[in-house]
């Protein structure tokens, strides 16, 4: 299999490509006025997270290798945090392993910021930030995009629409459930991530509509390795999704500062890598370094990262990331 860019479209409308530019350009002012600072990290990295659904591009220096394209600049940001910077905001190019779908692409473009506080704090300000894109770019329908946005509790939408809380069960309790319940499409080899994904996606997406943005809140620990755990609610993370037009448009935690719990969840990503057949990756060390120094600064920290492509796309009403961006890297 080789990989090819696509052909520059000299046909590309140049109405899409202003509002990009426009989109970027209040994103920046946004940030900026907030008093955050805007950095940059290597898009080159000797390791890679180890989760077990993301995969980095490899990358050959002459015969030194593997090295990886960033999933996400996560790590680099982290470590600027322990380095005393309080807010700090990134747009940038990152790679990932992606089929060729109308919302994936495996180069594609990510705002990531990190801030003092908690995820209800991020919830808030991802809120500001979509209306203060909206308000900037010209022909906006900005009527689906009041405020303020519904924030949807993750066990309270299984309760609601399927009777089921999963972070009370097992993965045998959770399938003997299902299966009583008749739900359709799961099997014996689907594990307590599957199961709650197919719930997820065929009866709970489904009935949240697609015209007015909302938020998820509260997500199983299971999925999100870098997250905070919730003290009272075992089982789930400070974590959330923001959904515009049916399409996840951000995520964004608490952030797990506990170098000895982090450590701890890589090993069990890699090992989920492992049973998958998938490449497994060393810990970065100097990433567990500035956790344990993140720690010692006693301040909670919370982050998110936005798709510029997938925003864009919802605001301006378009199905498809090839209507958003003028290039785009193809696998064949």
């Amino acid at each position: 299999m080789t990989l090819r860019e696509e052909p520059y479209r000299a046909t590309f409308p140049a109405d899409i490509l202003r509002l990009r530019h426009e989109l970027l350009r209040a994103v920046r002012e946004f940030f900026f006025d907030r008093g955050y600072i805007e950095v940059e990290t290597a898009n080159l990295m000797r390791t890679a997270p180890p989760d077990p659904h993301i995969d980095p591009l490899a990358v050959y220096v002459g015969s030194d290798g593997p090295f990886y394209l960033h999933t996400s600049p996560e790590m680099g940001m982290k470590k600027l945090l322990a380095s005393g910077y309080e807010r700090i905001f990134q747009v940038c190019k990152v790679y990932r392993e992606e089929e060729r779908e109308e919302v994936h692409s495996t180069e594609f473009t990510m705002l990531e910021w990190y801030r003092e506080g908690t995820y209800r704090d991020t919830i808030s300000e991802t809120e500001a930030l979509v209306l203060h894109v909206a308000a900037r770019l010209p022909g906006i329908e900005t009527s689906p995009l009041q405020a303020p946005f519904t924030v949807h509790g993750m066990a309270t939408l299984f309760e609601e629409h399927v009777a089921v809380d999963p972070f009370g069960l097992t993965r045998d309790e959770l399938f003997s459930t299902l299966r009583e319940k008749g739900f359709p499409g799961i099997d014996e080899k689907d594990d307590w991530n599957s199961l709650f994904f197919k719930v997820f996606i065929q009866e709970i997406e489904p009935r949240l509509g697609t015209e007015t943005p909302y938020f998820i809140a509260d997500w199983p620990k299971t999925i999100s390795t870098m997250a905070k755990e919730k003290m009272d609610e075992p089982g789930r993370v400070e974590r959330f999704e923001l959904y515009m037009r049916g399409l996840e448009i951000a995520n964004g935690y608490t952030e797990l500062t506990d170098p000895v719990l982090q450590r701890s969840r890589f090993v069990e990503d890699n090992e989920e890598r492992r049973r998958l057949n998938k490449r497994t990756f060393d810990i970065d060390e100097k990433f567990l370094e500035a956790l344990g120094a993140l720690a010692a600064l006693n301040r909670s920290c919370t982050g998110v990262s936005v798709g510029i492509d997938r925003l864009l796309m919802a605001l301006v009403r378009k199905d498809g990331i090839d209507d958003v961006s003028p290039f785009r890297f193809l696998r064949w």
